[in-house]
């Protein structure tokens, strides 16, 4: 526990050194000068939208995952879903463990059993993945049709596409052939027991052929009851798209708040494309993230980064500072439910 917690202050702390880096080579004083003359009702305007998009996804982790309404796990479902938030801002890599943290909180209720909630929550990530192609696809057309260089990003977005294609098709062949996702699993097992010593046995020791059956069976059948209830599933797709569209606009809020002028279609792109930079292992994508954000608008607009720096500052204490401060309190909330 320590080392996690030494390891995490280290990742925040390398973050903040980007962060700083960045700032520095812009020159902080004009980064100030342009936060203090920044329109603040534009701001809390941004701050307001990403709180909505929060709310959205909230909503659409309920649904997902079958919470219905007259159920008392609904505001445990619902909070469990902003504390996530908190946890994918706050623990380096927070993009894999927020969907675990969720299905188990939620199955800690009355109403959800664990398949359910793993498969709930797996569900609405991949529905927020496609909506997140969805969203720069359209985005993209913009940029395109008002004549501007794209760059890579077609590409880019070529090969999401592909990948999102490419899980949908190992699926089904999945569903198709459990047997050999069986297998696999039983092979993966037995390669742990070999190479990871005395953890092994327990591993071993806690997987057989009709264990892992029955799961995969559930949680197949926990995902088909989302795809075969069509009022459910058009619901939960409507809040994926929904959530990435509020979470765009507060940064098109931002740029006008410090006087750039930016077609939306631009933000449409570049807040999904600079999503990726969440991959490196660093909280937040605090950093990485911010680069990658202002070097695609400044790309595709001809603004400088000096010029974005105070308008990527503004999106992302509406946004990061947003999901902070409502997921932590989301967290401490559960403890109430979960008691």
């Amino acid at each position: 526990m320590e080392f996690q917690r030494r390891q995490t202050a280290l990742r925040f702390g390398v973050a903040a050194l980007v962060v700083a880096a960045l700032l520095y080579g812009v020159g902080w004083r004009r980064v100030l000068d342009n936060l203090a003359a920044a329109d603040l009702s534009e701001f809390a305007s941004a701050v307001a939208v990403s709180l909505l998009g929060m709310l959205v996804a909230a909503e659409g982790v309920r649904v997902a995952i079958g919470v219905p309404r007259g159920s008392p796990d609904v505001s445990l479902a619902r909070h469990a879903a902003l504390a996530g938030m908190f946890v994918r801002s706050v623990l380096p890599a927070g993009n894999v463990g927020k969907g675990a943290f969720v299905a188990y909180t939620v199955s800690r209720g009355e109403s959800t059993s664990p398949s359910e909630g793993v498969a709930g929550a797996a569900s609405w990530e991949f529905l927020n993945m496609v909506a997140s192609a969805v969203i720069a696809s359209v985005g993209l057309l913009g940029v395109l049709a008002a004549g501007r260089d794209a760059g890579s990003a077609p590409l880019v977005l070529a090969a999401f596409g592909g990948l999102l294609a490419l899980a949908v098709v190992s699926g089904s062949l999945a569903v198709q052939r459990r047997d050999l996702v069986v297998d696999f699993v039983l092979w993966a097992a037995s390669v742990g027991r070999r190479t990871l010593g005395r953890f092994a046995p327990r591993l071993d020791a806690s997987l057989s052929r009709e264990r892992v059956r029955v799961t995969l069976d559930v949680f197949v059948g926990n995902v088909g009851s989302l795809l075969e209830d069509h009022r459910r599933l058009a619901f939960a797709v409507l809040a994926a798209h929904l959530t990435w569209l509020l979470g765009v606009i507060p940064l098109f809020l931002c740029l006008q708040a410090v006087g750039l002028a930016v077609s939306p279609s631009v933000v449409l792109v570049a807040v999904p494309l600079a999503g990726f930079a969440l991959a490196i292992p660093i909280p937040g994508g605090i950093g990485p993230m911010d680069a990658a954000l202002g070097g695609i608008v400044a790309v595709l607009t001809g603004h400088s980064l000096g010029a974005l720096a105070s308008a990527l500052v503004l999106f992302r204490v509406a946004t990061y500072g947003t999901q902070v401060v409502v997921g932590g309190l989301a967290l401490w909330r559960l403890e109430a439910f979960l008691r």
